[in-house]
């Protein structure tokens, strides 16, 4: 039995549930509520008793021998509590950056949220702090650091930001990740996910790191310091086969950047940090959504780099090329631009899932950048490029066409499906019409090819063809009025052969109720009409005293004698 993985049980939830949205990470608030719900009673942590509610609390008395002892899902949730109100604060933090800013409460309600998942996470340390599996006791300690830095980021708004503190915390939990990762006790997609969401945080806090092997002296040196003060988790990695050695990684001799070429343009790279960033870019082989990222995160450095030197830069002769040093920065600038998009564009192409609202979500934003790429200076006067960036423009539409085709497809809607399908064969077919002949595709990253043309040409034939008959039929059966009282598919099996325009998959079998008639109950011949009484025709006079009318009721009682009731029609008495 493998061990317990606190990360996998969180962040790993996270990335297999492809968490990107407010509503995603609402929808994974609402499963963690669930979840809490059924170990709370698991765990028989259930207060029933809510007049005397924290005289009879349960939840603060767990102890580590609980733990130990009775049982290890305690540990799972007390995390559980913290993870739901991590998960909380990220669905706040996305539904601000879509509107541009805080509300006042939203604000205040990150800040408590993350407050309270550093105490709960810590209160896990202490709870695991007899765990003899190391993997799962890292674990929670890396849950604990990282949610104590995501407070530190996004949760305590100051100035200052306790920059050391940040940078030791994720310097060794990034150890820690990179060496559970190498010993199979984490999955690389947890890992690479994890990278990414911190890994700028990790070099802004950090100081002066521009190259990997900076970030990865920088983590081994935070490993050593962390161990020399007795941290817990620097000491778990090192006494588990993490080597904390200083790599002596320098850049190849010839790959150093120079000059760059954009289009017909060609530029000198001045700035070292510009040219070290840039060849690092060029240096990653993406095949991950983690690698592209680190890709994209690499050229956004390096635009940085190069708009702060663009904008302080005095213009100026350059005096071995003989070009005007202003000038060679802005196409410098440009090609940084152009690369940047293409990254993006990569990366968003890589996280195109099998969902359609993914695929629909990375597709749209593939289609922005294209339409910036497009407006970058020198792109519009050159007419093949422009000729393949409106030409993958056009694919991506028709891969989109394509893809909503299929779905319609699956909801039996085969007429609206046949439209998509030939919807998306005209714009693939009219853009590789306007193309013309294209010699050879220079995209970024092999981004468009004449084979994926091809391929996606052959895709939506394919299924063209598979959903013109149904479509067909379809029609041919909408066509057809149809009775709300025709006969069902049951009622008509005896009369002989059934055709297809009459058969209805909701008309299988009768529903509607028979209408037949009832005999009438006249009331005279009503067994109960001897026992209806009726009021007298002449109504009691009022001109009885009060205190006479109870003397005069009693009198007439007396004289009255019982009636007989009338036996059946009147001829039989009782």
């Amino acid at each position: 039995m493998g061990a317990f993985s606190p990360i996998v049980a969180t962040y790993g939830s996270r990335v297999e549930q492809l968490l990107e949205t407010p509503q995603d990470f609402q929808r994974y608030h609402e499963k963690l509520n669930r979840k809490l719900q059924k170990l709370r009673h698991r765990c028989q942590l259930v207060n029933k008793n809510t007049k005397k509610y924290s005289a009879n609390e349960k939840y603060d008395k767990i102890t580590s021998a609980d733990y130990d002892k009775k049982s290890k899902l305690y540990g799972v949730l007390v995390l559980l509590h913290a993870e739901r109100d991590l998960a909380l604060s990220e669905m706040l933090k996305l539904r601000a950056r879509q509107r541009g800013r805080f509300k006042s409460n939203e604000k205040k309600v990150v800040g408590t949220r993350l407050k309270k998942a550093v105490k709960t996470s810590q209160n896990l340390v202490e709870l695991t702090i007899n765990e003899k599996l190391w993997i799962t006791r890292a674990q929670y300690i890396i849950y604990a650091r990282l949610a104590q830095a995501e407070y530190l980021l996004n949760g305590k708004f100051s100035k200052d930001k306790e920059s050391g503190k940040i940078a030791r915390n994720l310097a060794v939990c990034f150890a820690a990740l990179s060496h559970l990762c190498k010993s199979d006790a984490l999955p690389e997609t947890v890992y690479e996910f994890l990278q990414s969401k911190y890994d700028y945080s990790l070099k802004q806090h950090a100081g002066k790191i521009i190259s990997a092997s900076d970030l990865q002296n920088f983590i081994v040196t935070q490993v050593r310091a962390a161990e020399q003060e007795d941290d817990e988790l620097a000491k778990l990695i090192l006494a588990n086969g993490f080597k904390a050695e200083l790599p002596d990684i320098e850049m190849e001799k010839g790959v150093s950047i120079k000059k760059i070429e954009y289009r017909a343009f060609i530029a000198q790279v001045n700035d070292p940090q510009v040219e070290q960033l840039i060849n690092e870019a060029e240096n990653i082989q993406a095949t991950s959504p983690a690698q592209f990222s680190e890709r994209l995160l690499k050229w956004q450095q390096a635009l940085e780099k190069q708009e702060i030197r663009t904008s302080y830069h005095e213009e100026g002769d350059d005096e071995e090329e003989g070009i005007n040093s202003h000038e060679n920065d802005q196409i410098l600038l440009v090609y940084i631009k152009f690369n940047v998009l293409f990254a993006s564009i990569l990366r968003d192409d890589n996280l195109a899932g099998f969902s359609f609202s993914q695929f629909e979500r990375s597709t749209k934003n593939i289609l922005k950048s294209l339409r910036e790429v497009m407006e970058l200076p020198g792109v519009y006067s050159d007419d093949e490029l422009l000729a393949q960036l409106q030409l993958c423009q056009a694919y991506y539409e028709a891969k989109i066409s394509f893809r909503l085709a299929y779905v319609h497809a699956e909801k039996y809607h085969y007429r609206n499906s046949l439209a998509l399908y030939l919807h998306s064969l005209e714009i693939l077919d009219n853009a590789v019409a306007n193309a013309g002949e294209v010699s050879e595709y220079s995209l970024p990253g092999d981004l468009l090819t004449k084979t994926t043309i091809e391929n996606l040409r052959n895709n939506i034939m394919q299924k063209l063809k598979e959903v013109m008959a149904l479509a067909e039929y379809e029609k041919s059966v909408a066509d057809v009025f149809r009775s709300p009282y025709d006969p069902s598919v049951i009622e008509q099996l005896g009369s002989g052969p059934i055709e297809p325009a009459r058969i209805r998959l909701d008309n299988l079998f009768p529903l509607r109720p028979k209408m037949r008639p009832v005999q009438s109950k006249p009331s005279l011949f009503d067994l109960a009409f001897n026992y209806i009484d009726y009021e007298s025709e002449s109504a009691p006079s009022n001109d009885y005293d009060n205190e006479s009318k109870p003397v005069q009721d009693a009198e007439v009682e007396q004289d009255q004698e019982p009636t007989k009731k009338r036996g059946f029609l009147g001829l039989f008495g009782r």
